[in-house]
């Protein structure tokens, strides 16, 4: 059990004693460096990045926070049948998380920092990021509302530039790539672009809601790829059933802004957890 207070040292911990281990392992079934065995310990060591990218962030604290609990079993094998003798060999990995802050999706107090993802993504390469979505051609981390203008772009002595590399070199490693990383990424570009939706109050009912950004609507929608009036009334709009009979309740600006904000935390958490189980 690894405890302390943001900052202590926790995640260094973790991740020097994972090493320790799977390297002993390796050693242990005589593969270091290489076969199959060496396999398995760079993979289970390189699920580290993906971990600090999609669930670490910078506080007030610490520029590399874990903002999540999380459970690491190492399984090992023991080669040998006999009893007096151990020759284990790590044969891979079980993680478990809990309680991602999923506040932090859709804000964060100045001089912090939102999940290391969103930095990462928007400072790719522009051709990637042409490739994967148009609306995020030529954006900047200023041109989204949930990630914001910040003062930190270098995080352990490793920029965010740098550091998107590290995390794709880690998805391929752990077998996410081609359409999967595609959806993946689009995924992340959904939550970006949820943050720049703006509501007003509907002119003809002032207890309904008006989705007023109309170009980051379409744009939305585009990505999503459902219709633009779909994906209006269903922000706009709350569907309640209750036996046999659906209603419609219109949702005041407030309460709109609200639900989209709680769309996104969804989205992300969800990534999230598909992304430790994968």
């Amino acid at each position: 059990l690894v405890s302390g207070e943001s900052g202590a040292g926790k995640t260094e911990t973790v991740k020097i004693l994972m090493r320790h281990l799977a390297s002993l392992a390796g050693f242990a079934g005589g593969a270091v460096g290489e076969g199959e065995s060496s396999e398995v310990v760079k993979k289970v060591l390189d699920s580290n990045p993906l971990l600090e990218a999609f669930g670490n962030a910078k506080t007030s604290r610490n520029d590399n926070s874990s903002r999540f609990g999380k459970y690491i079993q190492l399984q090992f094998k023991n080669s040998t049948s006999s009893p007096l003798q151990i020759d284990c060999k790590l044969e891979g990995s079980y993680c478990d998380t809990y309680l991602l802050e999923k506040s932090r999706v859709v804000g964060h107090t100045y001089g912090e920092r939102t999940y290391h993802i969103f930095y990462q993504l928007l400072n790719a390469p522009e051709q990637y990021k042409a490739s994967l979505w148009s609306g995020l051609k030529d954006k900047t981390i200023e041109d989204f509302k949930y990630v914001g203008a910040t003062d930190t772009n270098v995080i352990e002595g490793v920029s965010d530039a740098d550091r998107w590399h590290k995390t794709i070199d880690s998805l391929v490693e752990v077998g996410i790539e081609g359409e999967i990383l595609h959806d993946l990424m689009r995924s992340i570009c959904i939550v970006l672009q949820l943050g720049n939706l703006t509501f007003g109050q509907d002119q003809e009912n002032e207890d309904n809601s008006v989705i007023t950004s109309t170009v980051e609507l379409e744009g939305l929608a585009e990505l999503m790829g459902i219709s633009v009036d779909f994906l209006s009334s269903s922000l706009t709009i709350r569907t309640v059933k209750a036996r046999t009979e659906v209603y419609k309740v219109p949702l005041n600006q407030v309460a709109a802004k609200d639900g989209c904000d709680a769309l996104a935390k969804e989205i992300y958490n969800k990534v999230f957890d598909w992304l430790v189980t994968a």
